[in-house]
C-alpha cells in the first residue's frame, strides 16, 4: 500500500470566513440550540473604536442576547479570571462561549468552558491527567489581534500549564475583516512568524502527511501573496482576513504534526527569557532554514508549490525543487524580520542560556536535528546583522 495512505487527521472547527461573517454565529449558535453566549473579549480589542458597535450590531435582528461581555483579559489566562467569568457564565443563565480576540482570550474561553461544563472549580485535576470526556459547551472564536497559534487547536494554557483534548477545539471560527482589521504591524509580523513557523513543520516533518500538506498549503499561499502589503497596511482589510486564514489553517495543520523545529525552540526560549513567542519565532525563522539548507535536511517538493506558485514549481526541476523551495522560504522569513529585531542580541538575551535551551529541546523533539544543532541556531540568531 502506497505511504501516503498512512496517516491521521483531525480538522474539528467549521470555518466561516468573508464579509458579514459575523451575521451568521445567531444561525450557528441555533444549531446548538444556544442563544445566550457569555463573550469573553481581550481588552485591548473592545476598546479599539467601534468594534464593540460592529459586534453588537451583527446581533441586532436575532433572537440571540449576549448574557454578558468578560473583557478582563489580556495576554496571560490565569484560573482566578476563569472563575470569575464561570461565575458570571452561571449567574447569567448563558449556554455557549464566544471568544472575541486571540491569545489569551481564547485559552480563557476554553477554560471557562470546562469549569462550567464539567461543574468544576478548579483544573487540577486535568492536569494531573483527568481526561476531558464530555462534549462541552458550544464555543465559537472570532479573531482580531495577535494570535499564539493555539486559537484553532485542541490545547489551553492556563497559568503556564497546558491542558489538551479533542473537545478543547472550538466549535466555528468566524474570520470576518471587520475584526481582523484591527492589528499593527508588530501584531501582524508576530502572528505570520508562528503561522510560518507551524505550516513551514508540515513540510519538513520526516513523515509526509497529504492532508495536512493541503492544509497547511494555503496557509504559506496567504503569507507569501499578502506578507509584505499586510505588514506596511496591517489595517488593510483583504490582506488582514488572508493573513488571519493563514494562521487558523496552520494551526489546524499543525496539529497534526509532530511538532516544529522552530516551534519548540521559541517556545522554550521565549518560556526562559519572557520574549514574546511569536519574536522569537520570526527570529528564528531564517536560523533554522539556512542550516537545513547547509546540511540538505530534506524537505517536501511541496513546500516550493505552496510559496511559489504552480509557474515558478513547473520550472524547477523535480530534483531542485526542495532546494528551491527554502531558498523561498529564506526569503519569506526575511520579509518578516525587517519588522522584527534584528538579533537575540539586540533584545540582550544572554548566550549562557543557549546550552541548556538546546538541551531542552533535543529531548523534547524527534527531529533530525542534534542539540549541537539548536545551539547553532541559536548563536546564528544572536549574532545576526541587519541586512534585510
Amino acid at each position: 500500500m502506497d505511504a501516503s495512505y498512512n496517516y491521521e487527521f483531525l480538522a474539528h472547527p467549521k470555518i466561516i470566513s468573508g464579509k458579514c461573517s459575523l451575521e451568521n454565529i445567531p444561525a450557528e449558535l441555533a444549531g446548538y440550540d444556544a442563544q445566550k453566549p457569555l463573550v469573553i473579549a481581550r481588552k485591548s480589542i473592545v476598546q479599539q473604536e467601534g468594534i464593540t458597535k460592529k459586534f453588537v450590531r451583527a446581533f441586532a435582528d436575532s433572537m440571540v442576547v449576549l448574557g454578558a461581555v468578560y473583557d478582563e483579559v489580556e495576554n496571560y489566562a490565569g484560573i482566578s479570571k476563569a472563575r470569575e467569568a464561570a461565575f458570571l457564565f452561571t449567574e447569567r443563565g448563558c449556554d455557549s462561549l464566544i471568544a472575541l480576540g486571540s491569545g489569551a482570550a481564547v485559552d480563557l474561553a476554553k477554560a471557562v468552558n470546562v469549569l462550567v461544563s464539567e461543574k468544576a472549580d478548579n483544573l487540577s485535576a486535568f492536569y494531573e491527567g483527568k481526561a476531558i470526556d464530555d462534549i462541552l459547551k458550544p464555543l465559537l472564536f472570532i479573531p482580531a489581534g495577535r494570535t499564539n497559534g493555539r486559537e484553532s487547536s485542541n490545547t489551553m494554557i492556563i497559568d503556564n500549564r497546558e491542558i489538551k483534548s479533542d473537545f478543547l477545539y472550538p466549535e466555528v471560527i468566524v474570520i470576518d475583516p471587520r475584526m481582523t482589521s484591527v492589528c499593527r504591524s508588530d501584531d501582524v509580523a508576530e502572528s505570520a512568524a508562528i503561522a510560518f513557523a507551524q505550516s513551514f513543520a508540515v513540510f519538513a516533518a520526516k513523515k509526509h502527511n497529504p492532508m495536512t500538506a493541503a492544509v497547511a498549503h494555503p496557509a504559506l499561499s496567504y503569507l507569501s501573496q499578502c506578507l509584505e502589503q499586510g505588514l506596511k497596511r496591517p489595517k488593510n482589510k483583504s490582506t488582514s482576513i488572508a493573513l488571519t486564514n493563514a494562521s487558523v489553517v496552520a494551526s489546524i495543520a499543525y496539529d497534526n504534526t509532530r511538532p516544529g523545529t522552530t516551534n519548540l525552540l521559541a517556545e522554550e526560549l521565549a518560556r526562559a527569557t519572557d520574549l514574546s513567542v511569536g519574536v522569537v519565532t520570526g527570529m528564528l525563522l531564517p536560523s533554522v532554514i539556512e542550516l537545513m539548507g547547509k546540511k540538505e535536511f530534506p524537505v517536501s517538493d511541496e513546500l516550493l508549490l505552496a510559496i511559489g506558485g504552480l509557474d515558478v514549481y513547473a520550472a524547477v526541476a523535480p530534483q531542485d525543487r526542495a532546494r528551491k523551495g527554502l531558498e523561498t522560504a529564506l526569503k519569506l522569513a526575511r520579509v518578516l524580520l525587517s519588522f522584527l529585531p534584528a538579533s537575540l542580541k539586540e533584545l540582550n538575551v544572554q548566550k549562557y542560556i543557549f546550552n541548556e535551551v538546546a538541551r531542552t529541546v533535543a529531548q523534547k523533539c524527534d527531529d533530525i536535528f542534534s542539540e549541537n544543532d539548536f545551539a547553532e541556531i541559536l548563536e546564528a540568531a544572536w549574532g545576526r546583522r541587519r541586512e534585510y
